[in-house]
């Protein structure tokens, strides 16, 4: 049993990992019942803190494996910090592009985008900050425990962190259950993961996650569309160079600030 399930105990074992995620993905019907039964803002809470995160804290605790370890929570340096949330706007930019140019080829259902509207709607200044709750903050952190703490952590003691990444922003993509923008949702976390990978704290995926979301509803909530003028149009050409650069620069100024404070501390 401790062999199917730990890797020599401080971690879980890719058995129990693939066994959690398989759970968390069960679990997403009753989740969604509670949505459309009772709340759909209450339907998420539950589903991100008490499924998402609450399932894989609980078995890490009754298990015992090291939680300090398998959920990284060390306070990143400022410069850090600065550096990976510069990052995470360009790169939410381009995900919002790559949305558009996904959609002009594969529209979503009428049905999906009525849903998608519902969700991101509100009312007055108080409806906008309990979305943005409830949209940014707690899947921000919940998910990220979930899988950049709980599975990237542990596939990558046992497989290192090349397969780490691209196992872990499969499972990401693939839970978020929507085959419409599950392309979109595993470079996003693609994206995640490699941070996480560099910075080795989940404060960082977890700030990249919430500036991603916080960017989307807030765009959503200005009615802000991309492209602007058209995929075409110089504007957007322009945008989207700048973010690409931007991207690469901050991603590498990220990686080396991240290498610097190792180097310092050793």
């Amino acid at each position: 049993m401790q062999r199917l399930f730990s890797i020599g105990r401080p971690l879980p074992g890719i058995s129990l990992i693939f066994l959690v995620v398989a759970l968390v993905a069960m679990l997403q019907l009753p989740a969604n019942l509670i949505m459309k039964s009772v709340s759909l803002s209450g339907g998420i809470i539950f589903n991100e803190i008490v499924i998402i995160a609450g399932l894989p804290f609980v078995i890490a605790i009754f298990i015992g494996f090291d939680k300090k370890k398998l959920f990284p929570l060390q306070s990143p340096k400022k410069s850090t910090w600065i550096w990976v949330a510069l990052l995470s706007i360009p790169a939410a930019l381009l995900i919002d592009y790559a949305t558009a140019a996904s959609e002009s080829i594969f529209p979503p259902p009428q049905q999906f985008q009525e849903l998608l509207e519902r969700l991101m709607s509100f009312e007055g200044i108080q409806g906008f900050f309990w979305k943005f709750l409830v949209l940014c903050i707690v899947p921000g952190i919940c998910e990220e425990l979930l899988f950049r703490g709980f599975c990237q952590t542990s596939i990558e003691a046992r497989w290192g962190t090349n397969k780490a990444i691209i196992i872990t922003a499969f499972l990401f993509a693939i839970l978020h259950g929507n085959p419409w923008y599950i392309h979109l949702y595993l470079i996003l976390g693609f994206f995640l993961s490699w941070v996480y990978a560099v910075g080795r704290t989940l404060w960082i995926p977890i700030t990249c996650h919430i500036i991603n979301n916080a960017w989307t509803f807030t765009n959503h909530a200005l009615g802000v569309e991309y492209p602007l003028r058209g995929f075409g149009n110089p504007t957007d050409l322009i945008i989207i160079s700048s973010a690409i650069v931007l991207v690469i620069v901050l991603g590498v100024g990220y990686e080396r600030s991240v290498r610097q404070i190792e180097k310092r501390a050793s």
